[in-house]
């Protein structure tokens, strides 16, 4: 599970907040924040510790991850309203939410292939019982073979 330290190194919370500002914008982080542009600054440079909710907020941009997700979370990432697979497929919130009804779906498919499955396997077994029997009558020594019929004209 992922832990957030509450102090990183100078140069981890440069990059952090680098990240994060990148991910966002400079005006969206510091109107999110709540703070000044001087105070960001400061945060940058280590000359004033970042608060904890801030500094989680900074992960939470920088890495596109939020807290305590597993490493079953590894390559998934957020991009604006967009939650994006380790593929690259990007998922909307109601896309999302249509994942119920689509297992559903999926669920009731899968019922009626296996129940058509079984209707082709029966009238196929159907069919070869009948060719079996044809076939029998057709060599039964006990009847005369056919004649030929002869074309009427």
């Amino acid at each position: 599970m992922a832990r957030y330290h509450p102090e990183p190194a100078p140069n981890e919370l440069a990059e952090l907040i680098d990240k994060a500002v990148t991910a966002v914008s400079l005006p969206a982080a510091l109107a999110i924040l709540g703070v000044h542009r001087t105070t960001l600054m400061r945060w940058r440079t280590g000359k004033v510790r970042v608060p904890n909710a801030a500094l989680a907020l900074l992960r939470v941009w920088s890495e596109s991850k939020l807290p305590g997700m597993g490493r079953e979370w590894d390559g998934f990432r957020f991009d604006g309203n967009f939650l994006v697979s380790p593929a690259g497929v990007r998922y909307t919130p109601r896309e999302m939410l249509a994942w119920h009804w689509k297992d559903q779906q999926l669920d009731h498919q899968r019922d009626r292939i296996s129940q058509l499955e079984k209707i082709v396997h029966d009238q196929a077994r159907r069919m070869q019982a009948m060719s079996c029997a044809a076939n029998d009558i057709a060599h039964d020594p006990t009847r005369p073979p056919s004649r030929p019929r002869r074309a009427v004209r």
